[in-house]
C-alpha cells in the first residue's frame, strides 16, 4: 500500500478497502477478508464501520494508513481481528480480549440464552461459571439478570485479570475465584448454586492439526485441549457439580459439535436427568442442558 504517482489523494477509504480485501484473500487466513478489512480499517481510524461508507471517497493520508498496514499484516499472518484491536462483542456488549483469553464466539451465545431462559423466573439466582476467560459468559448474564448472584472460576491468572478488566469495564459484579475445576478440592465450597454453566476446553490433541492458524497459533492452548479425548471435563462437571447444586439446579456446557452422544451419556451415568441438547446458529449440536434432582 505505497504511495501511488498523483499523491495520496488515490488512497481513498474505498480504495484501501479494495486492496486490502484482496492482499487478505491472498493470504489464506481468514474466510472472511471483506469483513476483517473493514473492521480493522474502522478501528484504525477511530470510525464505525458505516462510517467507511459514508467517507468512502474520502483520501487517507500515509500517517493515517500506517498503523492500518500493521494491523493488516498481523491479519495476514492468521492473527485474530479481536486480538489486533483488544475487542470482541459478545451479546450485544464489547467485551475486551488478550491473547490470555479465548476469543468468545457466536456459538456461545446459545449458551447464554438458554441460562437466561432458565433462570428468569428465579429471583436472586445463585451461578457458577466453570473456566470463564474473559468473563463474557458470566459477565453476560449479569448484565442480563442483575438480581443474579454470580461467581466465576478460571485456573489462569491472566484470565481472572481479563475478566476483572471487563467486570469494571461493564459495570457488572462478579465474584472471581482463581481454582482447578480438576481438583476435587476445588468443590469443597459452602455455596449453593441454582445454575452452572461452563465452556470448557474439549478439543482433543489429535484434532490439533485439523485447527487453524488463527487459533493454534494464536489462543491459549490450556483452555482449547482437554487429554485425552476431549471430554475429561465433563466427566468433571457431571461428578462435582452436584457437590454444589441445589435441588433441581441445572448445568449448561457448550460441546464440541460431535461429543453430544458421549457428553449426555457421561451425565446420565452421574445421575443427571432431563438431558438435552440444543443447536447452534448452524444446527449443529453445541449445548447439553442437564438437571440435577438432588436428594
Amino acid at each position: 500500500m505505497s504511495t501511488a504517482a498523483g499523491g495520496d489523494s488515490l488512497w481513498t477509504i474505498g480504495r484501501v478497502l479494495t486492496w486490502s480485501t484482496n492482499y487478505l484473500s491472498e493470504s489464506g487466513q481468514t474466510e472472511s477478508p471483506r469483513l476483517d478489512a473493514e473492521v480493522l480499517l474502522a478501528h484504525s481510524l477511530g470510525l464505525s464501520r458505516i462510517q467507511l461508507y459514508t467517507e468512502f471517497d474520502k483520501p487517507l493520508t500515509a500517517h493515517e494508513r500506517e498503523p492500518f498496514k500493521s494491523s493488516l499484516k498481523r491479519r495476514s499472518q492468521g492473527e485474530p481481528v479481536a486480538y489486533i484491536t483488544g475487542v470482541k462483542e459478545f451479546m450485544g456488549y464489547e467485551f475486551s480480549v488478550s491473547p490470555a483469553v479465548l476469543v468468545p464466539r457466536p456459538d456461545t451465545e446459545v449458551l447464554v440464552e438458554a441460562a437466561l431462559g432458565l433462570v428468569k423466573d428465579t429471583p436472586a439466582p445463585s451461578i457458577l461459571d466453570v473456566g470463564t476467560g474473559s468473563g463474557c459468559i458470566a459477565l453476560s448474564l449479569a448484565l442480563k439478570k442483575p438480581d443474579a448472584r454470580i461467581s466465576a472460576w478460571d485456573i489462569d491468572e491472566g484470565a481472572l485479570s481479563v475478566a476483572a478488566g471487563n467486570a469494571a469495564k461493564l459495570g457488572a459484579e462478579v465474584a472471581l475465584r482463581n481454582c482447578d475445576a480438576l481438583s476435587k478440592d476445588s468443590w469443597q465450597v459452602a455455596d449453593r448454586y441454582d445454575l452452572l454453566v461452563s465452556n470448557p476446553p474439549y478439543i482433543r490433541p489429535d484434532e490439533r492439526e485439523a485447527l487453524p492458524n488463527s487459533v493454534l497459533g494464536f489462543e491459549p492452548l490450556h483452555a482449547l485441549f482437554a487429554a485425552p479425548d476431549g471430554l475429561v471435563f465433563y466427566r468433571s462437571l457431571a461428578a462435582m457439580a452436584p457437590k454444589v447444586m441445589r435441588p433441581g439446579g441445572h448445568l449448561l456446557v457448550e460441546i464440541g459439535y460431535t461429543q453430544a452422544a458421549e457428553v449426555m451419556t457421561i451425565l446420565a451415568q452421574a445421575g443427571w436427568s432431563d438431558i438435552t441438547c440444543l443447536k447452534d446458529w448452524e444446527r449443529r449440536d453445541r449445548v447439553i442442558q442437564a438437571e440435577w434432582g438432588g436428594e
